[in-house]
């Protein structure tokens, strides 16, 4: 068992028994039903500034049923001085706050979890505890959010924060959310790190965390994240000793390297009873960022949450402008992509926030959540297509490091095997087909059933351990299409470069080189007696790298051109080097695109490459009469006789952030022939449709959800 398969046993495990062990009577308050949780971040002016009874009011007007709590002062971070209830800790005695405030929000039936930053200090606390903070390698303190410094997790820090917990476990609050706990990426190289490794690893030095490859920096990762785990698993039994019904989760890993944080969530998930991320936090130019960021973050989530619930943290403003809103229709895209994929929203607001127009299309998002809550609560994935996110990548694989054939040209267009973007780019490919899909992550691949799924897609999931290899070569021979780009599986588990892909003999090929480009101006080209799928066009536009290869048993469909000294010089000539090839292996059969393709589809958005995607793709439902914009999820509940059909959409004014929506009608769904269809209702529109094996939706608004019997 690799470092990385052994994290899923337990949370899997556990996930598995919770689930067909409890009744709905032994289920926790967290688990019935979806929550809508909110935030207000009272802790800039200290929350006793709040009237606590208008406070809890206004979140219970605007339909919110759970929230996360300030009751601690937050000024340049936390310390001792802003405890606003009583604690054996605290360094000033403030009013009590958190007594006032709970005795409302039970009047209101809110669900209160206190917020507590675990991980944003201020310098005089860590001045009075220097013994406590995180250290760099070199010895300095990483500085957060610019002014504040961060605790060590294995420091007496730990004890601080477990008693603090046990007095808040006296009041009647419902649980606890941490922000953090991190690490950074230059730390922690405190004095209790040492010794804590030197203890687990007697005789080997702790690796530098500016080495990302190899197996001394996998062992750091693992070290890092256990670190986290301990923590969590303490603070949770001082937490729970005399009440299991309190709450615990924190702000966990998001989808991309995690290796500086250590926030593994397949670590973490075991320790948390919700697992929730920041993947509704949009920021800086979004038309950079991808539209389906939410449902991105909450497809990978629900697969690594193990069964437990999973929430998507949204902020209502427009990072990393604070004290801002985002429009209304953005607000309703980041709950509805979430609500869609399996997860509940929440929302982050400041106390300014709540009196702003914006705030009423909060309100309405959770009225109608509350009257609809039964169609979201026990649903499945009916996905036949795969999107694989690989956290080991994220953590090990230096894209841009990638050796070049010519090292003096520099990345015009793209990074090199920018992983983000080659994973956002083939999403985009997935919505704007209209093709339902999963996301999966390396656990997922090493350990779970794989049988569901007709199509998996691999964008340029560079590192990949040998186990993962040898089962999705079982499954292509099994009669699987997988879909690879780029340098997938060129290297190992920790980030070092193999001599051939570790797939070679299932994609036909041999990387034979170095990485070519970048390609400004050049092309790709049909060869004689291609795939049909790929269309008329003589010249198709070049990805901007590709890793050079020579088919070995692969056919080759496509082919680079040679690269133009200038746009206007003349025609390209054809090179040696494949495109794209296609490889029968077993029932089954891989395309590999040998370009950085995902990547470009999310730089240039060319139609071309899109439609190059689109025949491997599978559907469990076909869409007709609806533009790319409008994502399609099927979910299912009562065993599959149930079909639960999502649209989102995301059709705005061709800029972000998005302030109207555009309705698109008369949208067709298609059911396969093989569901006996006999009532069909848009939930949203609450308007019965005539059952058929062609369904057709009057009008798309935001969103709309068909419940097909």
């Amino acid at each position: 068992m690799t470092l990385f398969s052994r994290y899923c046993a337990g949370s899997f495990a556990a996930a598995l028994l919770a689930c067909t062990a409890n009744s709905a009577e032994e289920l926790h308050w967290w688990e019935r039903g979806v929550s809508r949780t909110i935030s207000v971040s009272t802790g800039f002016a200290g929350p006793d500034k709040f009237d606590p009874a208008e406070l809890a009011e206004r979140k219970a007007i605007l339909g919110f049923n759970a929230e996360r709590l300030t009751i601690f002062g937050r000024h340049q971070g936390m310390d001792d001085q802003g405890f606003f209830f009583v604690s054996s800790l605290a360094g000033k005695t403030n009013a009590d706050y958190l007594k006032l405030y709970l005795a409302e929000d039970k009047r209101k039936g809110l669900h209160s979890s206190v917020f507590f930053d675990v991980h944003h200090y201020s310098a005089a606390f860590g001045a009075a505890h220097p013994d406590w903070m995180q250290q760099n390698e070199d010895d300095s303190m990483p500085k957060i959010y610019d002014t504040g410094i961060s605790p060590c997790v294995n420091s007496p820090y730990r004890e601080w924060v477990f008693q603090i917990l046990r007095d808040l476990a006296k009041y009647p609050i419902d649980g606890v959310f941490f922000d953090g706990p991190i690490f950074f990426p230059e730390s922690c190289y405190c004095d209790h790190c040492k010794r804590k490794w030197a203890a687990q690893n007697p005789g080997t030095p702790m690796p530098s965390k500016k080495v990302r490859t190899g197996l001394g920096a996998a062992r750091l990762l693992d070290f890092q994240s256990h670190s986290l785990s301990d923590f969590l698993h303490d603070a949770r039994m001082a937490l729970k000793a005399n009440n299991p019904e309190l709450l615990l989760y924190m702000n966990s890993g998001v989808r991309g390297a995690n290796w500086a944080s250590a926030r593994m969530n397949r670590v973490l998930v075991d320790q948390q009873d919700v697992l929730g991320s920041e993947g509704g936090f949009l920021s800086g130019d979004l038309t950079r960022m991808s539209l389906w960021k939410p449902g991105l973050t909450a497809r990978l989530l629900e697969r690594q949450a193990g069964g437990k619930p999973s929430q998507v943290f949204t902020a209502v403003s427009h990072k990393p402008w604070t004290f801002s809103m985002l429009p209304g229709p953005e607000l309703g895209l980041c709950f509805f992509d979430g609500l869609a994929n399996g997860a509940s929203c929440s929302f982050a607001f400041t106390p300014d926030d709540l009196n702003q127009p914006e705030t009423q299309k909060v309100a309405a998002l959770n009225e109608y959540l509350a009257r609809n809550e039964r169609f979201y609560i026990g649903t499945h994935s009916e996905a036949r297509t795969a999107l694989v996110w690989s956290d080991v990548t994220a953590n090990f694989y230096a894209g841009a490091a990638a050796q070049m054939i010519d090292i003096d040209r520099i990345a015009a267009r793209s990074e090199i095997g920018n992983l983000d973007g080659e994973f956002n780019g083939m999403a985009d490919a997935l919505v704007r087909s209209h093709t339902p899909f999963d996301v999966v992550d390396d656990v997922a691949l090493e350990r779970e059933s794989l049988a569901r799924y007709k199509t998996i897609v691999l964008p340029n999931a560079a590192c990949m351990s040998d186990g993962i290899a040898m089962r999705l070569t079982n499954w292509i021979k099994n009669g699987g299409t997988l879909l690879a780009t780029f340098e997938t599986g060129l290297y190992d588990q920790t980030g070092l470069r193999r001599t051939n892909f570790a797939l070679a003999d299932a994609m036909g090929v041999r990387a034979v080189g170095k990485i070519a480009g970048p390609m400004l101006h050049d092309y790709m080209k049909p060869v004689a007696n291609h795939n049909a799928n790929l269309g008329t066009r003589a010249l198709v536009e070049a990805t901007t790298y590709h890793v050079a290869v020579r088919c070995e048993g692969a056919k080759n469909q496509m082919q680079f051109m040679k690269p133009l000294a200038g746009r206007y010089d003349g025609l390209p000539e054809l090179s040696d080097d494949p495109a794209l090839v296609e490889h029968a292996y077993g029932a089954g059969r891989v395309i590999y695109f040998s370009g950085d393709l995902g990547n470009s589809i999310q730089t240039f958005h060319l139609a071309e490459h899109l439609e190059l995607l689109k025949p491997w793709f599978v559907a469990p439902v076909k869409v007709v009469n609806a533009p790319g914009s409008v994502e399609v999820v099927v979910r299912s509940q009562a065993a599959g006789t149930r079909w639960l059909v999502h649209l989102v959409n995301a059709t705005g004014e061709m800029t972000r952030p998005i302030r109207s929506i555009v309705p698109i009608y008369d949208i067709r769904i298609e059911l396969p022939p093989e569901r006996k269809v006999r009532k069909v209702k848009a939930i949203r529109a609450g308007q019965q449709l005539k059952p058929g094996p062609t369904v057709i939706l009057p009008v798309l608004q935001d969103y709309e959800m068909l419940v097909i019997e």
